[in-house]
């Protein structure tokens, strides 16, 4: 994922004050003076934050905590201003350009006392999830923090009860911790939304989409993508009962949470193992390949590196192997590990914090992944500050999940020689598309869940009381999971992941994976790809890169709608192509549960 700048500034001396009794001013050019002044200040500001921050995440220590909230407050005090003086302007006959840049500058902001807590939270949340360490019973002397161990007993072990001790330990003593201090940010996040003009923080959270009804259009293509879904749920349903038995999984029940791969159940991408369709095929995951070529952590990086400069895109900056952090350290310092890209705000400095395990495909793909990030960053460094995000958030996610999904292909695979050989069958595409679902499809309702949830939240549809249990009514419903074990009013489930405790929406994720295989759809087309998409393969392809980078460089210049159109002369979100992608496994999946005589659903507890 990519770090965002918060709008958690210390305004310099912006030429231009107003009252609520001067006149609104009219003069573009006084406006354009002003957008160039705070673009200047805002750019050093960011910058300066962003290294504190970076070296607060790097090395988690008291002190370099509260230079990071100090920096950003700096970085909230200055916005705050700014949106005052750019009030002044009456920009009804102002070009397109400058009316854009002026509706994003700055915000409001709540009392000094208010924000700084509001800091002071949002840190104190981070601080326990990255320095949570958790001690393993059977073993004398074992306490291990989420990276890599706990993550890595979460993606292979199959004993249940060494799973479900996990689980629930990590819920206990971070959720726990972080529920008193999750209740006032929700507090402190809707009293900042309100003070802008939104209904709540769902409310402004939504509107950056740009469209009129922004939740209708996603739960609108959800109910497009549910009945593959459950298809996919119900077949590993299935697989999961042959490894834990009927005392575990009821067929035609929901699943229990603690064994769908990862600490939340967000991918499934560690169960192939066991939903591989066709054994005896290549493999689809390389890392026996990788040890074998001695995949370090560096040759990693170089090779997602490649990939991009191969289709006529940047290469990251020499600063970049010099100043990111690519590997957990081995000096004792407390890191946060999620894989994250950044971008300093200065047009050279670009880093990615990833504690990256050598010989490992999943890393390899996550490398693409955050590399993408830093790619779209290095396409809009020379626009205004204002400008230098995504076209919207599901955007930049789809760039980093696109290029994984490229450089995980088994075309691509072999023609950097991961692969020996590359059979072109059926049997072979179902392995690779099970793969590519693992991560994509099983996603889906999980992220709507977290922000339907949140958003309730914020609207307060739920007592605070209740906000666990509803939590898991949602998941039930929609996702087919449950929790392992009773949950209780002590208990605040969703704050345990890296996104929710850290203000990040997750609606992203949702948007990015339909509009990946939009993305995708084009980019092959160009490629000069013929034959079923899920086959395409367009690393290499220049003219790919080109119109990709063409849509990059717009950055938040203009609307969503215009930058997809720019690069798939669409304007909307489509499932079509995602469907399309996954057909052939749709009908697998349909013949495999019908056969098995599986329920397609579930049925609530």
């Amino acid at each position: 994922m990519r770090v965002a700048c918060i709008g958690l500034l210390f305004i310099s001396a912006v030429s231009f004050t107003t009252s609520a009794a001067s006149p609104k001013n009219s003069n573009e050019e006084d406006a354009k003076q002003f957008l160039a002044e705070y673009d200047a200040t805002y750019g050093v500001l960011l910058n300066e934050a962003t290294k504190a921050s970076w070296k607060y995440e790097t090395n988690i220590t008291d002190e370099n905590s509260q230079v990071s909230q100090d920096a950003w407050l700096k970085v909230s005090s200055f916005n705050a201003e700014a949106f005052v003086n750019s009030s002044q302007f009456d920009a009804t006959d102002f070009s397109y350009d400058t009316k854009r840049q002026l509706s994003k500058v700055g915000s409001k902001s709540l009392s000094d006392e208010e924000m700084e807590e509001l800091s002071s939270v949002i840190a104190q949340m981070g601080d326990i999830y990255g320095s949570t360490k958790i001690c393993l019973p059977w073993e004398d002397d074992s306490c291990l923090y989420l990276e890599p161990g706990l993550t890595e007993i979460m993606a292979d072990s199959t004993n249940y009860t060494e799973r479900l001790f996990v689980w629930e330990e990590w819920r206990r003593v971070v959720g726990q911790q972080i529920k008193p201090m999750y209740v006032r940010y929700v507090e402190l996040k809707n009293k900042l939304a309100v003070l802008n003009g939104f209904s709540d923080l769902g409310d402004e959270w939504r509107s950056r989409y740009e469209t009129d009804d922004f939740e209708s259009d996603i739960l609108g293509l959800y109910t497009q993508l549910e009945p593959m879904y459950k298809e996919l749920h119900a077949y590993i349903r299935r697989k999961l009962y042959d490894v834990y038995g009927p005392d575990y999984i009821d067929l035609r029940g929901p699943l229990p949470a603690h064994l769908l791969s990862d600490m939340w159940g967000r991918f499934w991408n560690n169960l192939y193992k066991i939903a591989e369709p066709f054994s005896g095929k290549p493999a689809i995951d390389p890392s026996q390949a990788m040890k074998e070529q001695n995949y370090t952590v560096l040759k990693m990086f170089h090779t997602g590196d490649d990939f991009y400069a191969a289709m006529g895109l940047y290469r990251v900056p020499d600063t970049f192997w010099d100043l990111s952090m690519l590997e957990k350290p081995d000096d004792g310092r407390e890191v946060i590990c999620h894989a994250t890209a950044w971008d300093f705000y200065d047009a050279k400095d670009y880093r990615i914090r990833m504690c990256t395990r050598d010989f490992n495909f999943e890393d390899l793909n996550t490398i693409h992944h955050e590399l993408g990030h830093i790619q779209y960053d290095q396409h809009y460094k020379t626009l205004p500050q204002v400008y230098r995000d995504g076209a919207n958030d599901g955007f930049h996610e789809a760039i980093g999940e696109l290029m994984a999904m490229a450089g995980a292909t088994p075309s691509h695979l072999y023609s950097i020689g991961l692969l020996d050989e590359l059979v072109e069958d059926e049997e072979l595409d179902m392995n690779f598309l099970m793969s590519q679902a693992l991560i994509t499809i099983s996603t889906l309702p999980f992220h709507l869940v977290n922000d339907l949830w949140r958003w309730k939240v914020f609207r307060g549809e739920f007592e605070l009381a209740d906000w666990n249990s509803e939590y898991w009514k949602l998941k039930e419903e929609i996702v087919g999971v449950v929790a392992p074990v009773e949950r209780t009013e002590a208990d605040l489930d969703p704050p345990t992941i890296f996104h929710i405790n850290q203000d990040y929406d997750m609606v992203r994720y949702f948007a990015r994976t339909i509009l990946q295989f939009q993305f995708a759809e084009k980019l092959c087309e160009l490629s000069g790809h013929e034959g079923p998409l899920h086959r395409c393969d367009f690393s290499g392809s220049t003219e790919a890169g080109a119109a990709l980078g063409e849509m990059l460089a717009l950055g938040a210049s203009r609307p969503w709608q215009d930058a997809l159109e720019v690069l798939t002369g669409e304007r909307k979100m489509d499932a079509g192509a995602i469907l399309k992608f996954f057909d052939p496994l749709y009908e697998y999946l349909q013949e495999t549960n019908f056969n098995n005589g599986d329920l397609v659903g579930w049925e609530k507890l």
